[in-house]
């Protein structure tokens, strides 16, 4: 201010800094007046947002459903027989290999024995013949010996007898005699050799033939031993025994129906879902089992093509080992994968934000929190869908404290 115009106006300055300090006031009131004595300030830099978008999004279809078996097995009856032995009944789990019945026939009972009997004989008859061939082959052999010591002695003696034919003491016919003798045993030592050989032969054929009958009575025996332990019927799978079809001293005949067992490795989940949805799935989808309280990745492998009570039935069949303990008919939830859709409204996921959850969030518009009832749907990766309660562009604010959540609207204060 113009210090001369001031000292000559002292009364005129002091009016316009009573004038300032009036409007100032007045501006003080109007403030004043517009803010509730209620209002609760919350910091910009104590919460966060997130945007809500709208565009492509792949929302998984909520599904519930039950396990079913992909196999089952009917164990029927091997042959004619009395059901002995029932060790378990319908429901109990089985593992591949347990009997789950016990049959009686006296017939193959019988043949059974019949066969021991059969391998015994067998038995003995090999045994026979092996000694048998043995004691012909020692007699053989001892003959041909004898043959041939006879023969030393009478090469030796007519040896000993050419000197004396060629000094004129014997006769010529007594050393003919002497060498036709040594001729005839040579002959006969030809021919037990080839008795010898023969015998060899026949022994060896003859041990052929029982070896041959020992093994018939081996299968024999194994055949009748292995029909008697089809007598026992066993679950090829694991799983629990759906049904029994027969009962204690009941008699079946071959082919009977004895039981069902269901596998418990080879379980799938059928899940319904709307027939509204149903356009949005596909074979190969992925899926997310919820299963005794854990999580199953699934993919889909059938969708019935017939829709009933408004709903189509989805197989899906699971990528990783299920809980112990799963079985056929035990119901579960489910998200299918569906097809992305342009108009799906979404937010991305935070502590304050679950899916398929209801509750209050507050929207950020301006300088000011306003509480809304926000309802969201499925969770795709990292986004939530929002079902109602917000539009694309608004700003959710995150991370507030939960005690602030009783007012309908704060004031953000920077």
């Amino acid at each position: 201010m113009n210090l001369h115009f001031a000292s000559r106006h002292p009364r005129l300055v002091l009016g316009l800094g009573l004038g300032v300090c009036a409007l100032a006031a007045t501006v003080a009131l109007v403030f004043a007046g517009k803010r509730k004595p209620d209002d609760v300030f919350v910091l910009r830099r104590n919460f966060e947002t997130v945007l809500v978008q709208q565009g492509d999004l792949v929302v998984p279809v909520p599904a519930s459903g039950i396990f079913v078996e992909k196999e089952k097995k009917l164990l029927a009856s091997p042959t004619s027989g009395t059901v002995e032995e029932i060790p378990f009944a319908p429901g109990a789990m089985v593992k591949k290999g347990d009997v789950v019945f016990r049959l009686s026939n006296s017939r193959l009972a019988e043949q059974a024995q019949a066969s021991r009997v059969a391998l015994e004989k067998a038995n003995l008859d090999l045994k026979e013949a092996v000694l048998s061939e043995k004691i012909e082959a020692m007699a053989q052999s001892s003959r041909q010996k004898e043959l041939e010591r006879g023969l030393a002695i009478e090469v030796r003696e007519r040896d000993a007898l050419r000197p004396l034919m060629e000094r004129g003491i014997i006769s010529k016919l007594d050393m003919a005699r002497a060498d036709a003798k040594v001729g005839g045993l040579r002959s006969q030592i030809a021919e037990q050799a080839d008795r010898v050989a023969l015998a060899q032969d026949l022994g060896a054929s003859r041990i052929a033939i029982k070896e041959e009958a020992l093994k018939q009575a081996k299968d024999g025996l194994a055949l009748a031993q292995q029909k008697l332990e089809e007598l026992k019927v066993r679950s090829s799978v694991d799983g629990p025994i759906q049904d029994v079809f027969v009962e204690l001293g009941q008699a079946v005949s071959p082919g009977e129906k004895l039981a069902l067992v269901s596998s418990s490795n080879d379980l799938i989940a059928a899940l319904k879902i709307p027939q509204a949805k149903a356009a949005s799935i596909a074979h190969g989808n992925k899926a997310t089992l919820y299963v005794q309280g854990k999580v199953v990745r699934g993919t889909v492998v059938r969708i019935d093509p017939k829709v009933r009570d408004d709903s189509v039935l989805v197989d899906v069949a699971p990528n990783e080992p299920l809980p112990f303990g799963v079985r056929a008919a035990e119901s579960l939830a489910g998200d299918i994968e569906g097809a992305p859709t342009s108009e799906a409204v979404y937010v991305e996921r935070a502590d304050d934000i679950q899916p398929f959850k209801e509750r209050d969030i507050y929207l950020l518009s301006g300088n000011e929190l306003h509480r809304q009832r926000i309802q969201f749907g499925a969770l795709s990766g990292k986004y939530v869908e929002i079902r109602s309660g917000a539009r694309p562009g608004d700003r959710f604010a995150i991370g507030l404290d939960q005690a602030l959540y009783a007012k309908a609207a704060l004031t953000v204060a920077d």
